[in-house]
């Protein structure tokens, strides 16, 4: 009997022990829980906060702050700057806006030339409908494609595309003068003609860049390769000369118009 009661009281006092244990582990996580809790809501109070109030880091080596923190935003009345805050309106690039840059820049830059290898592939299909002795001239017609078209889209091309602009103070071309046209009772400004309007002058005389090199370079693979598709189009039926006139007039006007019109600003 003693025996019996002495075991019975041991599987009692196992019961209360294990009973113990659980809720000793169900403190446990909950109170991990308020901690990740409490962290999240720390996180959450950072991003929102003003970015003024929080360490910065340059888009490059000595554009900005020190340390920074990755991600945040800015006031909507200010701008980034490569050169940090220069003036009340300006702010140096966060960790995040930087890796972002870098990312589009080398997104573009691998996919425009991809798009350029577009050239290699509409020659091999024009070589091979082509006979023997006019493959060589297909070939350079698809050179003079890149070639010529780099020049029209330079020229007037790429300002045609997405040059148009609604502020003219920061218009300038041919010299410094704001490109001004006065269409159906609207006036139009515009920038980007000979590679002009890509970079910002400061007052101090440093320069701050833009994108526009960057979709410069982009929808120059496109331009290009429009042009391409027509020379297997007029292959053994066209003279060069004549074919060098459309490829400049095709790259400067035409296909610029119809970008415009469609992915740029509308009719």
């Amino acid at each position: 009997e003693l025996e019996g009661e002495l075991a019975a009281r041991l599987a009692e006092l196992e019961r209360l022990l294990k009973s113990q244990q659980d809720i000793i582990n169900g403190q446990q996580r909950r109170l991990t829980e308020l901690e990740q809790h409490e962290q999240q809501q720390k996180q959450k109070e950072e991003v929102a906060a003003p970015r003024q109030q929080r360490p910065r880091r340059g888009f490059a080596a000595g554009a900005g702050g020190g340390g920074g923190v990755l991600g945040g935003r800015r006031l909507a009345t200010t701008s980034p700057s490569i050169h940090g805050a220069y003036d009340s309106s300006h702010v140096a690039y966060t960790d995040l806006e930087s890796v972002q840059g870098a990312m589009t820049h080398i997104w573009l830059l691998l996919c425009g030339a991809l798009v350029m290898l577009m050239q290699a592939g509409f020659a091999m299909v024009e070589a091979g409908c082509c006979r023997f002795k006019n493959v060589q001239n297909i070939l350079l017609k698809n050179l003079c494609d890149v070639c010529v078209g780099t020049l029209g889209w330079w020229a007037v091309g790429y300002a045609i595309s997405y040059g148009r602009s609604e502020d003219p103070s920061g218009v300038t071309n041919f010299g410094g003068d704001p490109v001004k046209f006065d269409l159906f009772g609207e006036t139009h400004y515009m920038k980007g003609f000979f590679g002009t309007g890509f970079l910002s002058d400061l007052p101090d005389g440093r320069e701050e860049p833009s994108t526009d090199m960057m979709n410069w370079f982009f929808q120059w693979a496109f331009c290009s390769a429009a042009a391409t598709i027509v020379s297997g189009g007029v292959a053994e039926r066209v003279q060069f000369p004549g074919y060098v006139i459309f490829t400049f007039v095709m790259t400067s006007w035409i296909y610029p118009v119809v970008v415009h019109w469609t992915w740029g600003y509308g009719w």
